[in-house]
């Protein structure tokens, strides 16, 4: 009888601690993660949009006519590089092969052009002493001998040049001052003349706004404007306006919010990012953006 009370009390006990543990692992946990931060722009009136930060240049896709095996590369990714600066080489042994043919033939052909006009030469002294001594047949013969010898050599010449020229498609130099800010380039990997292996900017940077469609009547050129670094509301930096594109295109840089509509079209405005900032920006990053707009 003692046993069956023992039994009792600890099935109880068990079903107790069950229940508990059942409790406690269905407790609403508090949230871990940190609350969006806020964004207070000083502007009573404002437009949000998204800016892509981009260079001032553009982004210049580096490349040459030519397609080859890279020989050497003289820089890489975030590399500062001067105007006129070689960026790499191209193997260019075939056509220094070619040029050293053509140089060859060019002897070849200068030889057989002092030739025939050393016999021209020979045929007008003869004719100075006797002209009855000059058959006016082989005179002419001689002189167009010269004619052809002498274009064969201006051609050949033209083709020496067309070839050194070719050869400095092989070496591809910085258009501009600025920064590498993409480079796939290594010795020995092929390049394609229309691929995009090395991309360039200048040092000073623009934001590319972009401003939904359903904003846009609120927009004025020339207005103020401030962009936040994401996630961190206390970077953030004035922007001064530049240019409007006026074609809107269709809306790329989505922001994830499941009520956004992806139809979109939007306007692009190009703002100027001052030179010094105290935090860093790189191409292609994406900044908050409240510009300030009129009321309604």
């Amino acid at each position: 009888m003692k046993s069956f009370y023992t039994l009792l009390f600890l099935s109880i006990v068990g079903v107790i601690v069950g229940l508990a543990v059942i409790f406690y692992d269905e407790r609403p946990m508090e949230s871990q993660t940190e609350p969006i931060p806020q964004l207070t722009p000083s502007y009573k009136n404002f437009i949000a949009g998204t800016g892509i930060v981009e260079s001032d240049s553009k982004n210049i896709q580096i490349g040459s006519i030519v397609s080859g095996v890279i020989e050497k590369v003289n820089v890489k990714s975030g590399d500062s590089v001067t105007k006129g600066e070689l960026l790499f080489t191209l193997d260019d042994r075939a056509i220094q092969t070619k040029t050293i043919t053509i140089k060859a033939d060019i002897e070849s052909v200068k030889a057989k052009y002092l030739k025939a006009k050393h016999q021209l030469q020979i045929i007008k002294d003869f004719k100075k002493i006797s002209p009855e001594m000059v058959i006016h047949a082989k005179f002419a013969e001689i002189q167009d001998n010269v004619s052809v010898a002498k274009t064969e050599l201006d051609v050949a010449n033209s083709k020496l040049k067309a070839l050194q020229k070719e050869l400095l498609l092989y070496k591809v130099y910085s258009p501009i001052n600025g920064m590498v800010l993409k480079s796939k380039l290594s010795v020995g990997k092929y390049f394609q003349a229309n691929g995009e292996p090395l991309i360039l900017g200048s040092d000073a940077l623009n934001l590319r706004v972009n401003i939904n469609e359903y904003d846009v009547w609120k927009f004025q050129p020339n207005t103020k404007a401030i962009a936040f670094v994401r996630g961190h509301p206390e970077l953030k930096v004035d922007l001064t306006y530049l240019y409007t594109m006026p074609y809107m295109v269709s809306k790329k840089n989505l922001t994830g919010i499941s009520t956004e509509r992806t139809d979109t079209r939007v306007l692009q405005v190009l703002f100027t990012l001052p030179e010094k900032i105290d935090f860093p920006l790189y191409v292609g990053q994406q900044l908050d953006v409240f510009v300030q707009s009129k009321g309604k």
